[in-house]
């Protein structure tokens, strides 16, 4: 099985972006694919769309509390839909059931630290009595503590915005993605090699702060089937977001 994780930077709508990313999208062959920040798109839109690209079963998540809307297509039946955007939850989180495998897409708050801990413990909560195979993906919009060889304090203190995002009690909070973690989730991008998911080429930065936010995590049941994820980092995908896809693979 092979899925996506694809966070569109408000739902890719200008002109340069939008049909060049449903071109790349209809080019792969993905089995799920994952969406975050699907902004002004509508259900029937969103399953035409797809459908074209060869996902004839979808979910769009059209959230009254965000404008910044989850969704999943797939190629194969959605056998089970649930739906929360009460809080902790920022951006709303999307459940639903896939060949026997539980998908959940959700998208994390990207200000303080401390509102994605909740967010976070609400996750782990929420997966503690499936007994079956789980993927949690999304823009997390957290740093793991898998990569804290890689982010240097001073370094993220001479941003405000990420100081602002990523510090609290003068240290950098790790515990959001720590609390999944600790969940009985595994990181299928863990790596030493640090494979950053963001910024793209789409802002051209002058001087680019590479982070790893955007995640695909398994529970036991699907580590043993030896999940692998990658960033695809291409020169299409580079001006399409500012935020680049991730990739994941499995024997069934």
């Amino acid at each position: 099985m092979n899925i996506l994780q694809y966070n569109i930077l408000d739902g890719c709508k200008t002109l340069n972006r939008y049909q060049p990313f449903l071109n790349w999208l209809g080019e792969q062959n993905y089995d799920v694919v994952g969406f975050n920040e699907l902004n002004d798109w509508t259900e029937s839109e969103f399953q035409r769309e797809m459908e074209k690209c060869g996902y004839p079963y979808c979910c769009l998540f059209e959230m009254e509390s965000s404008p910044y809307f989850i969704g999943i297509a797939s190629k194969s039946p959605i056998t089970k839909i649930n739906r929360i955007e009460e809080s902790p939850f920022h951006h709303g989180m999307l459940h639903v059931k896939i060949n026997n495998i539980n998908f959940i897409v959700t998208h994390l708050c990207p200000f303080e630290s401390e509102r994605r801990e909740k967010e976070a413990e609400a996750l782990a909560k929420y997966i503690l009595p499936i007994q079956e195979p789980v993927v949690v993906m999304g823009d997390l919009n957290t740093f793991s503590p898998l990569d804290r060889n890689h982010y240097k304090f001073d370094q993220i203190m001479e941003r405000e915005r990420r100081a602002m995002q990523h510090i609290r009690n003068g240290e950098i909070n790790y515990l959001p993605m720590k609390i999944l973690l600790d969940a009985g989730l595994h990181d299928a991008n863990s790596s030493e090699k640090f494979d950053y998911s963001m910024p793209t080429e789409i802002h051209q930065l002058e001087d680019p702060f590479y982070t790893r936010i955007d995640y695909v995590l398994v529970n036991e049941l699907l580590l043993a089937k030896k999940p692998s994820a990658r960033m695809i980092r291409s020169s299409e995908v580079a001006k399409l977001s500012d935020h680049y896809p991730i990739e994941c693979e499995w024997k069934d």
